[in-house]
């Protein structure tokens, strides 16, 4: 079943979807929390999935998890950062919101986050591998305290390596490990997958891979340089580092791949498939050669769309296809929803619950990101539709997109007078977004002086950006 977009979905379609998720309805679903494991990479560009046509990458398990739950094409990062991104993910606020706008940032105490709510709604939390919301400390040790509701812990704050790497448990000694990291972090996955309780379990993995270095174990170092396709927007002079940069890349995520396939085995042998949430997505992506440079803060395709895939065979049918915009601040109140806990009201993302179980409810018309928080090349982008805007630190646009005609985002339109009315829309858009979600340019008045309506936009009667059709 693929789900479109809303502002795809002519009235007859749309009636024809309901009928058909009518006649062929799941059965009533008795109240069981379910379990939530939450496999989270670094750097892994939502391009880079077979589902999304990637002709280079060899992810089986990836394959069988969109089969067997849905596919989500259009997720975007709220800011491509590791930090920003990841603080996004636990509150469901907004970076700006939740006060970490810049890499090794402390995650400010006092704010509520997923974790917190379900070890309160009874869940037995564990969270395994890159935490990196505790500061610049590498590797790091997290107390307790700062744990924000994970009581199982095998992690450390920030490292990028991936072989004989050391976790923190729950004193400063650091335990260090032999061999590939992933590997021996799905070892420590597992045995928490085994240990017996009534509880149902919120396991959140956090995987380094497939971030630089481009260093994959001997047994996927199989990607010739030469025999990959690289994306139409990487440049001839870019093309030979692309190329030996890629190969690492894809050679870490078939890794990620294949540990991910071990967890699905584990969970089939001990009988928790069916009522086991899998989440499988990334902080950001990373450009590797497009538009001719290697950077992750940037609004292209490449480093804002991430990988979401979502199985849960009890509420979401199998082979579903959700081409509806989605960000990661949305991650924190759907997946509330689905365990049966409640979101704060402080939670700034939208439930996507009925979207994913049932292919219809609100459907989200637009998604905000940002990105270079107070430096020189800070920026804010929306998407809505097949249009993307993106504006500066003054709130100049620089940069329109087509993405239906332009996926590799080589035509920048802004300057087009065809499209003058379009680059305001869009703008106004924005501004209520920021104003929406407390961006400090409001309290700073930098949107007193924006064109046609986008002035400081009243408090009250304002429409969520969440719900903006084309």
């Amino acid at each position: 079943m693929r789900v479109a977009s809303s502002e795809k979905m002519t009235s007859i379609s749309r009636r024809s979807l309901l009928g058909a998720a009518a006649a062929t309805a799941l059965p009533a679903i008795p109240r069981q929390q379910p379990n939530l494991l939450f496999v989270l990479t670094d750097s892994w560009r939502g391009q880079a999935l077979p589902q999304a046509g990637d002709p280079n990458l060899a992810a089986p398990n990836l394959s069988r998890l969109a089969r067997e739950g849905a596919y989500c094409s259009r997720a975007y990062t709220s800011y491509p950062v590791c930090c920003p991104s990841r603080a996004a993910i636990l509150t469901g606020k907004f970076p700006h919101a939740a006060g970490v706008t810049r890499n090794h940032s402390l995650l400010p105490l006092g704010e509520q986050t997923m974790s917190a709510i379900l070890k309160t709604a009874g869940y037995r939390t564990g969270y395994i591998g890159k935490w990196h919301l505790d500061g610049a400390a590498n590797p790091g040790f997290v107390p307790p305290e700062r744990r924000r509701g994970f009581d199982y812990w095998a992690a450390y704050n920030v490292a990028h390596q991936h072989f004989d790497s050391v976790y923190f448990r729950d004193d400063p000694v650091p335990i260090r490990t032999a061999g590939f990291e992933p590997d021996r972090q799905t070892d420590l996955a597992i045995d928490f997958l085994r240990q017996a309780s009534r509880q149902p379990f919120y396991l959140y993995l956090s995987f380094v891979a497939p971030h630089a270095p481009h260093t994959p174990p001997p047994r996927h170092a199989t990607y010739r340089p030469e025999e990959l396709r690289l994306r139409d927007n990487v440049p001839k002079s870019a093309e030979p580092t692309a190329r030996q940069e890629l190969a690492g890349y894809y050679g870490l995520c078939s890794a990620v791949d294949e540990n991910v396939g071990r967890l699905l085995k584990e969970l089939e042998d001990r009988g928790l498939a069916e009522n086991t949430i899998v989440v499988f997505s990334s902080d950001h992506g990373e450009t590797l050669g497009s538009q001719g440079v290697d950077e992750i803060d940037r609004p292209y395709e490449e480093s804002s769309r991430i990988p979401l895939l979502v199985r849960y065979p009890r509420r979401i049918r199998a082979g579903t296809t959700i081409d509806a915009l989605m960000s990661n601040v949305d991650y924190a109140p759907t997946l509330l929803s689905l365990c049966g806990a409640t979101a704060p009201k402080g939670m700034q993302g939208a439930n996507h619950a009925s979207l994913l179980t049932r292919g219809r409810g609100p459907s989200p018309g637009s998604i905000f990101a940002e990105g270079g928080l107070g430096q020189s090349h800070e920026w804010r982008m929306t998407v809505r539709g097949s249009y993307k805007l993106i504006v500066d630190s003054a709130w100049r646009p620089t940069h329109l997109y087509n993405l239906a005609r332009d996926p590799y985002e080589q035509e920048n339109l802004v300057a087009k007078l065809s499209e003058r009315r379009n680059v305001d829309d869009l703008k106004a858009l924005l501004h209520r977004w920021a104003a929406r979600t407390g961006d400090p340019t409001v309290k700073a008045g930098m949107l007193a002086d924006s064109p046609r309506g986008g002035g400081t936009p009243r408090p009250a009667g304002i429409r969520s950006p969440h719900h903006e059709r084309a």
